[in-house]
């Protein structure tokens, strides 16, 4: 027997961090007493993915972790207190040799998100979106990984999309040109693409026009305005202090840009396993 509920998206967080990711804090019990005080309705874990190989090590937990924090995913399922329910998922950076096995990880979670934090294909070298500068050619990688990402059938959305303004500080043509690729994309695709509220408590990018948030970037949601793109919001949170922060400023993007965001059914069976879609 299956049975159905839709979500709004003000009462839904599908973008959270723990301590399990190495650069995050709280609980999975801390961030569900965290959702319920803050009125939301529907809260899913999504920790970086670990890879069998130990790729992306320096920004997600040990491989051997997964069992456990299934376990706390599970066990928050059970434990939730009436009102909100609980889902699990990962957040997966995406490389076509990994496509099996996200698709094994996937038949026993609830969703899996993708993002892009790292433009390299070596696995003895990290080049983190995050931690170097970007040139005009490792945008087109981005773009391109980005692209791959959403064209491989296996993610609920794609998570802050605009992420290469962090180390890419002009709005030229090849940041609108990345930007209208991975919107045509997510479109093609049937994938929603989020706006995301972490970029707005890292530090300001300095300009020759002045200062911004690194994320999100105001010039891409622009751009999305223009296509029938599908739109979710959440707070990235890395502590559940966190877990609602940032939603009235992404509201707004989205609604200066007349961009409406989607709701979510999510189709649950007796197992305990449930299908989320957007709508």
């Amino acid at each position: 027997m299956m049975r159905n509920q839709e979500y709004t998206q003000e009462v839904v967080n599908l973008h959270t961090h723990s301590f399990y990711c190495g650069h995050g804090s709280g609980t999975v019990e801390e961030y569900v007493q965290a959702a319920s005080e803050h009125g939301l309705a529907l809260l899913g874990m999504s920790e970086h993915c670990p890879v069998p190989d130990g790729r992306w090590h320096r920004s997600r937990m040990d491989y051997s972790q997964i069992e456990s924090y299934e376990h706390d995913c599970q066990t928050a399922k059970e434990t939730a207190p009436g009102g909100l329910s609980v889902l699990t998922g990962y957040e997966c950076d995406y490389l076509p040799e990994y496509q099996n096995y996200y698709e094994e990880v996937a038949e026993r979670v609830d969703y899996l998100i993708c993002a892009i934090h790292d433009l390299s294909t070596d696995l003895n070298h990290e080049y983190s979106v995050f931690w170097n500068q970007l040139s005009k050619k490792d945008l087109v990688t981005y773009t391109d990984m980005y692209c791959a990402s959403l064209s491989s059938g296996l993610f609920l959305f794609g998570a802050h999309p605009d992420l290469f303004g962090y180390y890419y500080h002009q709005w030229d043509r090849e940041a609108e040109a990345c930007s209208r690729a991975i919107i045509a994309c997510a479109i093609t695709n049937n994938v929603a693409l989020e706006i995301n509220a972490n970029g707005m408590r890292k530090r300001k990018v300095q300009l020759e026009e002045g200062w911004r948030h690194p994320y999100p970037l105001s010039p891409f949601w622009e751009i999305a305005s223009e296509y029938p793109l599908q739109v979710v919001t959440n707070s990235d949170a890395h502590n559940p202090s966190l877990i609602k922060e940032g939603y009235e400023a992404c509201a707004q993007i989205a609604s200066e840009n007349n961009l409406q965001f989607c709701s979510y059914r999510v189709e649950r069976e007796q197992t305990g396993t449930a299908c989320i879609t957007l709508v």
